[in-house]
């Protein structure tokens, strides 16, 4: 049977081995998007972000657009109005 000590020191190895390894693929993640981007290449998720952000984009300018057109309307209303 193992001491409370032993146990809480099993964990801490256990827990800087898990930090370790996180690191390790992190770093080795960042390798692979520096070389797609040397490359000219972007990944699935950085691909997936920038269809997202057109989206967006692209509603604003629509939500800009119409709301200049109704200015406008509002604008010929009151100096051409009854």
């Amino acid at each position: 049977m193992q001491s409370r000590k032993e146990l809480k020191k099993q964990k801490q190895i256990e827990s800087k081995e898990k930090n370790r390894l996180q690191k390790q693929l992190k770093k080795e993640n960042r390798k692979k998007e520096r070389q797609l981007s040397k490359e000219g290449r972007t990944s699935k998720k950085r691909i997936n972000e920038m269809e997202r952000y057109r989206r967006v984009e692209k509603r604003l300018t629509q939500a800009i657009i119409i709301v200049t057109l109704l200015l406008v309307i509002v604008l010929i209303y009151t100096i051409y109005g009854p």
